[in-house]
């Protein structure tokens, strides 16, 4: 499949209604707005919603006539509907953990340990006396690497708890002493040598509080069981922010059971309002072809397949932050061979042009081996690709997952293109645009659009637009028309994510899952696109965010 061509123009006229059988009216029908369908016809005036499904889509007139007594009917006034965001990377437990607990970067403040170490002592001290039933202080933040910052800050704003800090990238920890008696980190080194190489030390061979990537796990084993209902309060904070923002449809890129029993719970309670695809993965963990690993996946895809929850994506880390390929090519080859073999969907974090390069030779022989068929292989950043490398991602049938809001921010070597977005879609390839959420904040696929348009390297906003560090115009030719953008997050976003039959476009007999927009965003200035805010979601037929 090609996707470079056939990017809807706009003006199109109002197609035929597209109704399903008519058996029933409609129970809720909206009217005079701007329908973006991304699909054909391109743009309707009128869309209805029976059950959880879309029932017609077309002019006023002709939606109008699914109406009976009982229909509540909303004029828009004009204003924008769009398919519902499918938002292919994020980490929902890492995002939900900073909205229920404390989170010092955000859109409106950011506050760092090295510039603002009084401030940032006082308000983790102010949070921890403010929850004092919680066992384990969680906080988002920025903080240096290396040397690190010094581990007195967090044991001053908490001498009496673990407190453990997630870098806002989500590759490094920083903890406290508490924190690392917990887990059992001392001046010895650890058992296992690969999670040893990841305990930042200093030259006496201290630990510094600092775990890299793989060591995280050692923190994260560490930590004690969380009741259900807790981890219920937490990702119910996180599906309502994503819902605020348009986002219907996730892939969660890290996690496995503990996260998958977590989602069913919501759903059993009835509370499920996002679509949920979990994937295996941690941060820089390998994985290994073991009998406990397939089995676990087993047990994932045949538990969890329906249209809320469904499991059978494998994420693998090809390179770290900024950590070289993790993988030897032989045991990734033969990792993913096995994988596609057994119908599993692959997902390669590949940051470097390295990275991408091994992900894309694993994919071939994949598809030497098992023959072609419809896998839709993914590598997610593809920041840099070598520009030999980057045909292959057409010729391959791979579809790059990538973030407006990382553009252009490592450069790289003359051979290698950078974020080369326009250059992907014309060459045939498959683009997604998606935010690793909380490594990018928000999660914001309105802003996503704008960046891409203009790219403009930021990650912050307010009411009012972008705060923080704000370059224009990086690259400009790679940038792509704030219609492509929109695609990359609705229809091609739903073909990435197997959902393309039910979601991403507005269609009848698709899905009602349906996000009305203040302004019509392909109408602005590119930017002013961020402008725009949701109005209103609806997922599965239902009003889950705004109001109508």
């Amino acid at each position: 499949m090609r996707f470079a061509a056939g990017l809807f123009t706009a003006g199109l006229l109002l197609g035929s209604v597209l109704a399903s059988s008519g058996a029933q009216a409609s129970d809720l029908i909206l009217i005079n707005g701007r329908i973006y369908t991304a699909a054909a016809p391109q743009w309707a005036e009128a869309i209805a919603v029976t059950g959880n499904t879309i029932e017609a889509v077309g002019s006023n007139a002709q939606v109008l006539k699914t109406r009976n007594a009982t229909t509540r009917v909303v004029d828009l006034k004009g204003q924008m509907v769009i398919p519902g965001v499918t938002d292919n990377h994020t980490h929902p437990w890492f995002g939900s953990l900073a909205l229920t607990h404390l989170n010092l970067s955000t859109e409106w403040a950011n506050i760092r340990p090295d510039a603002n170490r009084a401030d940032y002592i006082a308000r983790i001290r102010e949070y921890a006396a403010a929850h004092p039933v919680e066992p384990i202080v969680f906080v988002r933040s920025e903080f240096d690497r290396h040397p690190g910052p010094a581990m007195a800050i967090l044991d001053e704003a908490v001498p009496d708890r673990p407190v453990v800090v997630h870098h806002v990238d989500e590759h490094w920890l920083w903890v406290n002493s508490r924190a690392l008696a917990l887990a059992g980190i001392t001046d010895a080194p650890l058992p296992d040598p690969l999670e040893e190489s990841y305990i930042e030390r200093d030259a006496q061979g201290h630990p510094t509080g600092v775990l890299d990537e793989a060591a995280m796990e050692v923190m994260e084993r560490a930590l004690p069981p969380m009741p259900m209902d807790e981890q219920v309060r937490i990702l119910e904070a996180g599906e309502h922010y994503l819902n605020s923002l348009g986002v219907t449809s996730v892939a969660a890129m890290t996690g496995g059971l503990n996260e998958l029993r977590a989602w069913d719970a919501i759903r059993k309670r009835g509370e499920l309002t996002l679509r949920v695809r979990q994937s295996f993965g941690a941060v820089a963990v390998n994985h290994h072809m073991t009998d406990a690993f397939f089995a676990d996946l087993e047990t994932a895809r045949t538990t969890w397949h329906n249209d809320w929850l469904s499991a059978n994506i494998v994420k693998f880390f090809m390179d770290g932050d900024p950590t070289p390929p993790l993988y030897k090519a032989a045991d990734y080859n033969a990792l993913i061979k096995e994988l596609d073999k057994r119908g599993y969907y692959i997902v390669s974090h590949a940051l470097t042009a390295e990275g991408v390069k091994m992900a894309l030779d694993g994919y071939q022989i994949a598809q030497a081996a098992n023959g072609q068929h419809d896998a839709r292989f993914r590598i997610t950043h593809g920041e840099r690709i070598n520009a030999e490398d980057l045909p292959r991602l057409a010729q391959l049938h791979v579809v790059l997952s990538t973030q407006p809001a990382f553009c252009c921010e490592y450069g790289g070597k003359p051979s290698q293109m950078d974020n080369p977005w326009r250059t992907v879609l014309n060459s045939g390839a498959a683009i997604v645009f998606d935010s690793d959420w909380p490594c990018s904040w928000p999660a914001d696929p309105v802003a996503g659009i704008e960046q891409a348009a203009n790219r403009w390297i930021y990650r912050q906003y307010d009411a009012h637009g972008p705060v923080g560090s704000l370059k224009h115009d990086h690259q400009p030719e790679e940038a792509v028309s704030p219609e492509a953008a929109l695609i990359a997050y609705t229809r091609t976003a739903a073909y990435a994510n197997h959902t393309e039959a039910k979601l991403g476009t507005l269609e009848a007999g698709k899905l009602a899952d349906i996000v009305v927009l203040t302004k019509n965003i392909l109408e602005l200035p590119k930017e002013q696109i961020s402008s725009a805010r949701v109005a209103a979601t609806i997922v599965d037929g239902k009003l889950v965010y705004g109001t109508l």
